[in-house]
């Protein structure tokens, strides 16, 4: 009976945890606010899908037009698309990006490719490994407002400090994928705690940051 209340006890934990990640993905999405600052050292703009002849999924499409309507704001000096290379993908999602972007008349020479990413963890650590002075500067994050609190979370886990969000649905809500971020949020606690102590005790390499994909 013992180890039944126990288990019972950590199903109520672990739904509880649950229902908090589900109202920090609602809040993020009901009370997103356009951007705090008027400039960032840099826009990153984070990859959602792509089809198998490099076609970007609607979503990856909305994220990088909002990452040059930033920069065509003046938000920022320069662009970094964030993915990697998935299935049959003719390039990374990050590649693909910023061939759109600049396609669309984004200047070649403001845009950086981010490519080895698949997950938003990594999306936050291998931006950092790539341009490692953003961790003390303002970064404005290009992604959809159901991913915004986690794409904020995951970026401050690897370093970051200032960070703000311009959401690729400013003006009609996408809710698609918003019912999975709870579960995601809970992945995203579990693999950071044990990559970072991992990382503490002096592990690493690729096989700690596949931990994080």
């Amino acid at each position: 009976m013992g180890v039944m209340r126990a288990l019972w006890q950590l199903c109520k934990i672990g739904v509880l945890v649950l229902m908090g990640f589900a109202v920090a993905t609602f809040a993020g999405i009901v009370l997103y606010e356009p951007p705090a600052r008027s400039e960032y050292a840099a826009i990153v703009v984070l990859s959602h899908g792509v089809a198998a002849d490099g076609t970007l999924s609607p979503q990856t499409a909305a994220r990088t037009q909002a990452g040059l309507d930033a920069f065509e704001a003046g938000y920022a000096p320069k662009v970094i698309f964030s993915g990697g290379l998935g299935g049959l993908e003719p390039a990374s999602k990050g590649a693909l990006m910023a061939e759109a972007a600049i396609a669309a008349g984004l200047p070649a020479e403001v845009a950086m490719v981010e490519g080895e990413s698949h997950s938003t963890l990594q999306n936050a650590l291998f931006t950092a490994r790539l341009v490692p002075e953003l961790r003390d500067q303002p970064v404005l994050l290009v992604t959809h407002r159901y991913h915004g609190m986690r794409s904020i979370a995951s970026f401050w886990w690897a370093g970051f400090r200032e960070l703000d969000l311009v959401a690729a649905d400013p003006d009609r809500i996408e809710w698609q994928g918003a019912a999975a971020e709870p579960i995601k949020w809970a992945g995203n606690m579990v693999r950071g705690a044990v990559y970072s102590v991992a990382a503490a005790l002096g592990l690493g390499g690729p096989r700690l940051d596949a931990l994080l994909t």
